[in-house]
């Protein structure tokens, strides 16, 4: 497993220093409430999923960071999963909705992580990735941060994940929203 330090020192700051995206929209985008699973791939203390627990009742934290996992568990309602987002120690088909925010640049291998993801999916489920817009220029200089922070942070253009997708037999719905892209696949 590749672990980023970086994330263990972090921790117990994070959401001091990165505060959640707006709920409403990823509610309406993962067409939330749901009676099903909820899986926050890289989610870390859970910042993004702790306000979602009540339209998501049953919600896993997973997270590679043992640090981030620390914070989750200190939320309720919410099960911290240690695992790697490239081997996903799930069934398929097990997960109604799969949310993934900022994220996908810290993966090492994004195309086996995609699979893993659509594997698990359910039938008639939602798959929501919200990452940094590489093509920002505030995004460009966040990157290089990371570069020389030395997080092997591999940024994408949001098209390109689009592209994986559609290779792949999807039909991806691709915003951009500013600093932000939002993708979604809906099974």
């Amino acid at each position: 497993m590749r672990e980023n330090v970086h994330f263990e020192w972090l921790a117990p700051w994070y959401e001091k220093i990165f505060k959640p995206p707006p709920r409403e929209e990823i509610e309406r985008l993962l067409q939330l409430p749901t009676s099903g699973w909820l899986l926050d791939v890289g989610g870390g203390t859970g910042r993004v999923t702790s306000s979602l627990v009540a339209v998501a009742r049953r919600v896993i934290v997973l997270d590679l960071s043992m640090g981030m996992l620390r914070q989750a568990r200190l939320k309720p309602a919410l099960l911290p999963v240690r695992a790697q987002a490239e081997f996903l120690p799930f069934q398929a088909h097990t997960f109604d909705r799969i949310l993934m925010v900022d994220t996908f640049h810290h993966l090492a291998d994004q195309r086996r992580a995609l699979e893993e993801l659509l594997r698990i999916l359910a039938f008639g489920g939602v798959l929501m990735i919200e990452e940094p817009n590489y093509h920002h220029p505030l995004v460009k200089l966040i990157a290089l941060f990371e570069r020389v922070m030395g997080m092997n942070s591999h940024f994408v253009y949001g098209e390109n994940i689009e592209s994986a997708l559609r290779q792949m037999g999807f039909a991806p719905e691709y915003r951009i929203d500013g600093a932000i892209i939002r993708i979604v696949v809906r099974t």
